[in-house]
């Protein structure tokens, strides 16, 4: 996207003092308390802490895969909090890309098999060997989980969150 000089860029997300509590047995556990973070168009954010701070849960919340106990969170004008499950999902599906942990791809399909998981369902994608090409495995396109390294197994799921050209690319490596 070119920015014109003077144009300040587009703020796309906010959380308003999100709290993320669970109850495990009779402790209550506050894994997030009254966060608030706002992210702009264009703009490339990391979140950095030590295992267990919950930076998963966080962009669990950001990416509509969870609910905050409490607080709001907006992408754009769509308050994601305030959604039910069906609209939450078509969040998920035409505006956000996840690069989970552990790569979680499907080891009986192929990389282009996996990538097609979301670019059957998503409105502009890339073709799965474009985007295989994009993070060089080009070759690697009828291969399955197995026959593939951990890097290129991680590449494949990078290349099945970039397919569909999401509008917020949400990692957790």
């Amino acid at each position: 996207m070119a920015v014109m000089l003077g144009m300040a860029p587009s703020l796309i997300l906010e959380m308003h003092k999100v709290t993320k509590t669970y109850q495990m047995g009779s402790t209550e556990v506050h894994a997030l308390w009254q966060v608030n973070f706002v992210l702009f168009e264009s703009k490339f954010v990391v979140l950095l802490g030590p295992s267990g701070s919950d930076k998963s849960t966080l962009l669990n919340i950001l990416g509509g895969l969870d609910v905050p106990t409490h607080g709001r969170v907006i992408y754009r004008d769509l308050d994601l909090t305030a959604d039910n499950d069906r609209e939450r999902t078509w969040f998920r599906r035409q505006t956000v890309g996840f690069v989970f942990q552990f790569d979680s791809l499907i080891p009986n399909l192929t990389a282009r098999e996996n990538l097609a998981l979301v670019t059957d369902i998503a409105a502009h994608p890339m073709s799965p060997a474009e985007a295989l090409q994009r993070v060089g495995l080009a070759e690697r396109l009828d291969h399955f989980p197995a026959q593939l390294s951990g890097d290129e197994q991680q590449r494949v799921a990078i290349a099945r969150a970039i397919a569909k050209r999401p509008s917020l690319l949400l990692c957790d490596p």
